[in-house]
């Protein structure tokens, strides 16, 4: 019930409302657009919603880049993110005790040191480069770095061992491609062209 009042607000509103549910429910007849989906099968559509905002272009890119975590570059051989550490010699940790992740977001300085700094592959200078988790929108702009979306390659660690990485974007990618709008459509069984 408390849903409603918004609902309807946005109708006034003159937002076009999408509704998403195997039955032809309440809020369906009031909807610009019913999608009917087969039960349990909702993760199937949004992977595919996301494989078609990826493949045709509709993200921010500057977004994209600088509040999420695609950027940052995942080692192939046992899918976890590449640490600073592990990349760059006598790597120091370069969060600030008095950065928003310390104080305002309660990390604990045990979870810092498990989680350590990222890496990520810059196109201003070619690249790698150190990241932590505070270095987000302008401070990113601010540290000089164009964090690149896609990119793979090989990168030597500090122990000499030569690791496989690529950026999240990369992995997202590969994922994606079997859900394209037919197979998702098979699957959820809502009309391809919805």
């Amino acid at each position: 019930m408390p849903d409603s009042h918004w609902f309807i607000e946005s109708m006034e509103r003159g937002a076009k409302i999408y509704t998403i549910t195997p039955e032809y429910s309440p809020p369906a007849t009031k909807s610009d657009v019913w999608i009917p989906i087969r039960p349990s099968t909702d993760t199937a559509l949004f992977l595919g919603i996301t494989k078609v905002l990826m493949d045709r272009g509709l993200y921010d890119e500057a977004f994209v880049k600088q509040y999420t975590d695609f950027p940052l570059l995942i080692r192939t051989d046992n899918l976890k993110r590449l640490k600073a550490h592990e990349v760059f010699p006598g790597d120091k940790p370069g969060l600030s005790k008095d950065g928003a992740s310390f104080v305002i977001q309660g990390l604990k300085q045990e979870q810092y040191e498990k989680l350590g700094d990222f890496v990520i592959f810059d196109s201003r200078s070619g690249s790698l480069k150190n990241l932590t988790r505070d270095e987000v929108g302008t401070k990113l702009t601010e540290k000089g770095v164009d964090p690149q979306l896609s990119w793979q390659g090989k990168v030597k660690l500090v122990d000499s061992r030569e690791v496989k990485v690529m950026t999240l974007w990369e992995l997202y990618k590969l994922h994606l491609k079997d859900y394209d709008l037919d197979t998702v459509a098979e699957i959820t069984h809502s009309p391809k062209a919805l």
